[in-house]
């Protein structure tokens, strides 16, 4: 044989030896991998396809992150406000007008229990997740909520509820503590020292809204003129004895109540010979049954300023103190003096701000807090302590529990029933098929719906997108095992037929 055919016999063989290594090394390769190839480009025709799927699937992964940390956001919300919701009912139980019972401390039973209950909600409220504060909107790391006893006493020279309760309570009870209204004394002419006519006037003390604000007057009293009320602000009336009513005839005044005077109170006195509750006595002469009208209609006008003019007012100073939703300021009496004051004025630069999260212009506080968790899917889940429902909680718990019945009187019992009745409709308006805080969690519900929705649907594509993947990218093992084993088996062999060819020693072949 000729030398050059010898090498190129060698040479050829050798070529197909480092070939068929070559091949068992990707081989073995890929089944420790268990892919084709570890680049794009060595997996044939569907590396685009590969490609597309890859980019999918890791922007599945990037929603799935997010949806983590959203999902433990919004079931952490949906168990705070299933608990307010909770306290929301515990408190229409507590706030009980018929339950009067004065403890050594001189708080209610009743209030003892809203304020535990206020404590809670005032907690709730200062949810934080991870450093995120649930309940703040959008600015949420820090406490949205004040400490309770900063928003019922103040501090640092701003003022808590209990002073603004305390202003309100002056500006509409009035000087005389009867709803800003001035009762004269007597004017009664005489002939012979027999009265012949005795008058006196009830009088508004000004052109505003707090207090009571004169309505109508109706009498089927015989002997007695009423002059008034024209309808003007300040509006007032007369009533002028010419002789004696007649026994069983009644007087019936009616007054509007604020802040919107919508709502009506009356005052009906019935002439009998001895008085008594809703009554009247009839005395000796004119000036007598005059002046007992008089104070019949001054002591009722005190009882109804001391409780269910004062419940109002209570209740008028909170949402002033607390509905500042979307920026609004609260408002405050504009004063001192207070008890003759006429309008309201800006109160944010002197009164507590017991919300301080997040509390830019909005209509919708979901918004505050936003996932995308799909293509063209943003899940908004944002809350603020200060939306209705959650206001209305705080605001009927605190303002039950700043009002004082400590004295015990009658007057206070009544306050105290008139305020729980105010409160109540508060925490559940009549108008309402169901409370804010259920509006709210429906909402937040909602969203939570969606997120669970857009995972289910991500693990599902996800899979899919990775079966795909591992079949493009993905080898068979059984038969690479089977390759692996005959490759071996044609180097061995070849290593032994080019050994018996050439006469060669394996080391000598290579």
């Amino acid at each position: 044989m000729a030398v050059d055919t010898i090498a190129t016999s060698r040479s050829y063989m050798t070529k197909q030896v480092t070939s068929l290594s070559k091949t068992l090394t990707e081989k073995t390769t890929q089944l420790a991998t268990g892919k084709a190839s570890t680049t794009f480009g060595g997996i044939g025709n569907n590396r685009l396809l590969d490609l597309e799927l890859t980019q999918k699937v890791g922007q599945i992964d990037s929603y799935k992150e997010t949806i983590v940390s959203a999902s433990l956001h919004i079931e952490t919300l949906n168990l705070t406000l299933e608990r307010l919701e909770e306290i929301r009912r515990d408190a229409k139980s507590a706030l009980d007008p018929n339950e009067f019972v004065l403890q050594s401390d001189g708080q209610t039973q009743s209030q003892a229990t809203a304020e535990v209950l206020l404590y809670e909600v005032a907690n709730l409220l200062n949810t934080e997740v991870a450093g995120h504060y649930l309940y703040g909107g959008s600015d949420a790391y820090s406490n949205p909520v004040a400490a309770i006893q900063v928003i019922l006493e103040g501090a640092d020279g701003l003022d808590g509820l209990k002073t603004v309760m305390d202003e309100f309570a002056q500006a509409n009870l009035g000087v005389n503590e009867n709803g800003r209204l001035d009762i004269s004394s007597l004017t009664t002419n005489y002939t012979l020292g027999v009265p012949t006519d005795s008058t006196f006037t009830i009088t508004e003390d000004g052109a505003h809204d707090f207090g009571f604000d004169i309505s109508t007057v109706t009498s089927s009293l015989s002997n007695v003129a009423i002059t008034g009320p024209s309808g003007g602000d300040p509006d007032t009336f007369d009533v002028q004895f010419t002789g004696q009513p007649t026994l069983g005839e009644t007087i019936a005044v009616e007054f509007t109540l604020p802040p919107d005077h919508t709502e009506t109170f009356t005052i009906e006195l019935e002439a009998t010979s001895g008085g008594g509750e809703g009554a009247f006595a009839v005395g000796a002469d004119l000036e007598e049954t005059a002046e007992n009208l008089r104070i019949a209609i001054s002591e009722a006008l005190e009882e109804e300023a001391q409780t269910n003019l004062k419940a109002l007012s209570d209740d008028w100073a909170a949402d002033n103190f607390f509905d500042t939703f979307g920026g609004v300021e609260p408002m405050r009496i504009d004063g001192p003096p207070y008890d003759t004051a006429t309008a309201l004025t800006t109160g944010g630069a002197t009164t507590v701000a017991w919300y301080t999260g997040d509390n830019s212009a909005t209509t919708n506080a979901r918004e505050d807090k936003s996932a995308v968790v799909d293509t063209n899917l943003t899940v908004n889940y944002g809350a603020r302590a200060n939306e209705q429902g959650l206001t209305d909680l705080m605001k009927s718990l605190a303002t039950f529990v700043s009002a004082d019945f400590s004295a015990g009187t009658d007057n206070d019992k009544l306050y105290h029933a008139a305020l729980a009745t105010e409160l109540r409709a508060v925490l559940e308006p009549d108008t309402a098929d169901q409370s804010g805080i259920v509006d709210i969690s429906t909402e937040i519900a909602i969203a939570h719906r969606a997120v669970e929705s857009a995972d289910d649907r991500h693990d599902q594509m996800r899979s899919s997108y990775l079966t795909t993947i591992g079949e493009i990218e993905g080898v068979d093992n059984e038969l690479l095992a089977a390759e692996i084993l005959q490759l071996q088996t044609n180097i061995e062999a070849s290593y032994r037929a080019s050994s018996i060819v050439y006469n060669l020693s394996i080391v000598d072949y290579l």
